[in-house]
């Protein structure tokens, strides 16, 4: 019995028309997965729609679509459950494949999945690759169709605030990174590290506006003067006591933030050393990482409230209904 995956690429490839390709196998939990060549689906493919296209003088087309096939003797395809093959083996299987398409053509522009969000279905076919009949109860396929919007309104107020910016004004760098961070998701280790970044660059920034305008009391200063004479800082060091001599607060304060500072901080060195984002020996999920990124910011936010007012930068905050439509069918 075959489960027939077909999943939907975020990005294209350009694959000669009538070349043959071997298809190999592997098992992996007691199924056999066969990978195809990606095929042209009926969704638009990512880029410049073009006229003609060759690959080594052959005609060639882009193709957006992956399909497996999972082979097993039976499947569960009772109406309750979730899916089989699972949402587990899936996204193994397909990053396996889409991982070391990377590696051997060096594809930076191609992404890991994480599935089940994005456009994917399944059907059940017989041996035969016929389709099943029809039983009450069971389903003969699954799937789901994903969107992805991003919406940047431009209103007047929105205008108006960028005109009110001096000049001369420049967005901290550290803001920058956390921006880039947000950007970079889902992909778990960019993201972690472009978040814990952007907090290096602005403790680093903070510090040293607070200490031109602090008088640093003579114990503190041998403190700190030994400290540095051992080694710099450490970057827990900067955010607890340092932050404490110069502004009479430390990030500890919060432990729910001061948590979640150690976690980015510790993921970020487990994915720089050993390539894997990591808190506790567990790999960080998508969901931890959003949560750190965004966590980030509220780091940033509960400082900024220790600082005294002339050292506090422009924020920004627009609520905005934007409501779309869709015609589904027309005449």
């Amino acid at each position: 019995m075959l489960s027939r995956l077909h999943v939907i690429l975020p990005f294209s490839l350009t694959v000669p028309e009538g070349e043959t390709y071997p298809i190999y196998s592997y098992v992996d939990e007691g199924y056999e997965i066969r990978i195809y060549p990606p095929a042209k689906s009926d969704q638009p493919t990512p880029g410049i729609d073009v006229d003609e296209l060759f690959i080594d003088e052959k005609p060639g087309f882009q193709a957006n679509a992956l399909r497996i096939d999972f082979v097993k003797d039976s499947f569960d395809r009772q109406v309750g459950i979730e899916c089989d093959p699972s949402y587990d083996l899936i996204q193994r299987t397909v990053n396996f494949f889409l991982r070391r398409l990377r590696f051997v053509v060096r594809g930076f522009q191609i992404s890991l999945l994480n599935f089940p969000q994005l456009s994917w279905h399944i059907r059940y076919l017989d041996d035969d690759e016929t389709e099943l009949p029809t039983t009450e109860g069971l389903v003969r396929g699954r799937g789901a169709r994903a969107f992805n919007l991003s919406w940047i309104a431009l209103t007047r107020q929105v205008w108006d605030d960028i005109h009110a910016l001096p000049v001369d004004y420049a967005p901290p760098e550290w803001d920058s990174l956390f921006l880039d961070a947000l950007a970079a998701l889902p992909n778990v280790g960019p993201s972690i590290v472009l978040a814990a970044t952007s907090l290096d660059v602005f403790i680093s920034y903070i510090l040293d506006a607070l200490a031109q305008k602090s008088v640093i009391p003579q114990h503190q200063r041998h403190w700190i003067n030994n400290r540095e004479w051992l080694r710099e800082p450490a970057l827990e060091e900067q955010f607890d006591d340092l932050l404490k001599i110069l502004s009479g607060s430390s990030l500890k304060e919060n432990q729910t933030l001061w948590e979640a500072f150690k976690n980015l901080k510790t993921a970020r060195n487990s994915f720089v050393h050993e390539g894997l984002a990591q808190i506790g020996k567990k790999p960080v999920t998508e969901a931890e990482a959003r949560k750190l990124v965004h966590q980030t910011a509220e780091i940033v936010k509960f400082i900024k409230t220790k600082m005294p007012d002339e050292m506090r930068w422009p924020e920004y905050q627009h609520t905005i209904n934007i409501q779309i439509g869709k015609k589904l069918f027309g005449k």
